[in-house]
């Protein structure tokens, strides 16, 4: 009898620390995770070919701020747009741009076999860095920015996401018209509109 005691008292006791230890381990995960503060940003627009652009014509786009902007020796954007002989659009990193300058930062980039609509995540493998992507129209890219301008400090990750798609082209013109989403988080990958989750 005493041995029945004993063994359900330790069982009783196993199960109340077990208990204590999932609810804290959750009530931790709670406590340290750090919410995204900003929305998800969506928009398009017309972008020129970085050679053959009429002056100060926006050629780049400055994902945090989803501005589309001239690339100029300011360097203050993530990605410029180009026409290749051939007349796909060329996706071109500040790296490749910028030719190797101090300061520049780490872009990636990757075709997504996806529908942009439907892409509501970020890739979490398969880019290539500072490397130039000749894509097609209506073909999904996702984009991975390491700005330490942004992210250097930030306890969530080092990375911005982004997701673009060329709607349509005028060679003519040396024109784009684009759409893209960009998560403005740092560390963050959803491109589900408002505050994300993840």
């Amino acid at each position: 009898m005493t041995d029945t005691v004993t063994s359900t008292k330790r069982t009783f006791h196993a199960l109340v620390a077990a208990s204590v230890i999932v609810t804290f381990a959750a009530a931790c995960k709670d406590f340290t995770g750090i919410p995204a503060s900003l929305a998800t940003l969506t928009d398009s627009g017309t972008v020129f070919a970085l050679n053959g652009a009429p002056a100060r014509a926006p050629t780049a786009l400055h994902l945090y701020t989803g501005t589309r902007l001239a690339a100029d020796a300011s360097f203050t954007f993530d990605i410029a747009f180009d026409i290749d002989a051939s007349g796909n659009p060329v996706i071109l990193p500040l790296r490749t741009v910028a030719s190797g300058l101090a300061g520049a930062h780490t872009v990636s980039l990757q075709n997504v076999d996806q529908d942009f609509s439907t892409l509501e995540q970020a890739p979490k493998s398969g880019y290539h860095a500072d490397t130039a992507l000749v894509t097609r129209v209506g073909q999904t890219v996702a984009i991975q920015s390491l700005d330490a301008g942004l992210c250097g400090f930030s306890v969530t990750g080092s990375s911005i996401y982004a997701k673009l798609v060329v709607l349509s082209m005028n060679p003519i013109a040396r024109t784009m018209s684009i759409q893209y989403t960009v998560d403005p988080n740092c560390g963050f990958v959803s491109f589900l509109p408002g505050i994300p989750k993840d």
